[in-house]
């Protein structure tokens, strides 16, 4: 005898539910405040949710179960979004060098935290939104639906941090400390700079407060270096120099070569890279805006640090074209990379630092180094077909950017263009989309016929995008007019108000 169809009982389920009810896939009453169907059972009731994802999403396919370890409840869209977050955001923020930051500090604190979890979420589906757009927001949009789902959690994350304020909870200030950057890295994705440098310096405070009168805390190591990094690179987004994290001179006790010699492996040349950066970067971000009589001006001394700084650079390329002979062929793929970029850093940084005091066009003998430093970008992206949308181990579109700002020859400058173009990311606060743009502006600039209206120079569509997203990108931003490379361009072309 054949037994009976059985059917599931189907129940109308509300989409408008509280948080608890759907979780327990439960029809929900949807009452004011809390729910009474938690209220009778004697549930906590989580609220409702001011904004869901929308119920069709074709960039993830895996919905993750909850962890069982969490001390609080989740719903299919935060998960979703920390599963983005796990899966795509953490592997490109340390896509090449090693570090413990986010594939065990930052992922396991928010496994832990609920402050933090929320905030991974907001940065998940900012950056989800951004790399579907190209990396061109300009602005929050209350219009897309991640972006209001995007303030919902860091709404719920500043509310976690807001009650555990007084809390005499050692933890808690690594805790405020991942949550800015976190907010730092969604506001940058955003393209709200003035939000992202509020966080930024939030956070550099909470360094600063801890070493000065917190000694016994201790803050990961990772954490602290990827502030610096952030600091060191605000320098050309605000007053020229960083907030906290300054880097004049090495050490007069130790010989140059001494600090150089001992590259034995790709951590040793990263930090050596590192030391140049620190240096140069502020000092790039001091030179660049500055007009053809303040050189003048104070010339002895920007001559004598420019001098000083390419010392630097010249006894690393000595020592590392050492470490590349030996070394090199034995490593991995991976650390191939690593080596390639650090090694177009410092190349990028010596071409920089050549050309920071000229206030007018470079000389043409250095077409070559521009031509070879190019080729080099361009061998490493091609060793890397899979690269990130979103990293902070900056190095590509700076050097880029000098190539496709000041090279004398221009044919090169486009190539430079075009490879920008081919790889829309963000390297921290380096927008590539931004350098794009502007760096058409700067060769449209240098090529005009005077009574000839400017031609588009690459596809015309595109190019009025860019012009569009510059245009709201600045817009935006307070300070922008005090960048370093956007003061720059109206220096050279002797429009310092504009």
């Amino acid at each position: 005898m054949q037994r009976p169809t059985r059917r599931r009982k189907y129940s109308k389920r509300s989409l408008n539910g509280c948080r608890t009810c759907r979780v327990r896939h439960v029809k929900c009453d949807e009452a004011p405040g809390v729910c009474d169907n938690c209220q009778s059972t004697g549930r906590k009731c989580d609220g409702y949710d001011m904004h869901r994802l929308p119920a069709k999403r074709q960039s993830l396919t895996f919905i993750p179960k909850p962890l069982p370890h969490l001390g609080w409840t989740t719903t299919t869209d935060e998960r979703r979004c920390f599963s983005y977050f796990q899966r795509c955001s953490i592997p490109g923020l340390g896509a090449l060098f090693e570090t413990p930051l986010w594939s065990r500090v930052i992922l396991q604190i928010g496994h832990a935290d609920p402050a933090v979890y929320h905030a991974a979420n907001m940065l998940g589906a900012v950056h989800e939104d951004s790399a579907a757009n190209k990396m061109r927001l300009s602005g929050e949009n209350l219009q897309r639906a991640r972006h209001r789902f995007a303030i919902q959690q860091a709404s719920r994350a500043y509310s976690c941090l807001w009650k555990r304020q007084t809390s005499n909870d050692p933890q808690f200030r690594e805790v405020m400390l991942v949550c800015c950057l976190l907010f730092v890295m969604s506001e940058l994705l955003l393209g709200r700079y003035q939000n992202a440098f509020q966080h930024l310096h939030s956070g550099l405070h909470i360094i600063k407060e801890t070493q000065e009168h917190h000694r016994k805390l201790c803050l990961d190591d990772s954490l602290i270096r990827v502030f610096e990094r952030l600091d060191i690179e605000s320098s050309h987004f605000g007053p020229g120099t960083p907030f906290l994290f300054t880097h004049g001179r090495i050490n007069d006790d130790l010989q140059i070569s001494d600090v150089f010699s001992k590259m034995a492996n790709v951590a040793d040349v990263h930090r050596n890279v590192t030391i140049l950066l620190n240096m140069g970067s502020p000092f790039l971000a001091r030179c660049w805006p500055c007009s053809a009589a303040e050189i003048a001006a104070e010339y002895d001394e920007l001559f004598q640090k420019q001098q000083y700084i390419l010392l630097l650079n010249y006894e690393f390329q000595k020592c590392f074209s050492i470490f590349y002979r030996d070394l090199y062929n034995s490593l991995n793929h991976r650390d191939q990379g690593c080596i390639d970029v650090l090694q177009v850093q410092s190349l990028g940084q010596i071409l920089s630092l050549k050309t920071c005091l000229i206030k007018g066009p470079v000389t043409e003998s250095l077409t070559p180094e521009y031509r070879a430093l190019l080729l080099a970008v361009q061998e490493f992206m091609a060793k890397f077909p899979d690269r990130p949308t979103f990293t902070l181990d900056y190095g590509v579109l700076p050097t880029l950017w000098v190539i496709a700002s000041q090279c004398p020859d221009y044919a090169i400058r486009l190539e430079a263009i075009r490879t920008v173009q081919s790889w829309p990311h963000c390297e921290g606060i380096v927008n590539s989309n931004v350098i794009t743009s502007m760096a058409l502006n700067n060769l449209k600039a240098d090529l005009r016929i005077p009574g000839q209206p400017d031609g588009a120079i690459i596809d015309a569509e595109t190019e009025e995008q860019l012009s569009r997203f510059l245009f709201d990108t600045l817009n935006s931003s307070e300070q922008a007019t005090k960048w370093s490379f956007i003061r720059g361009h109206y220096v050279l072309r002797g429009n310092v108000n504009s």
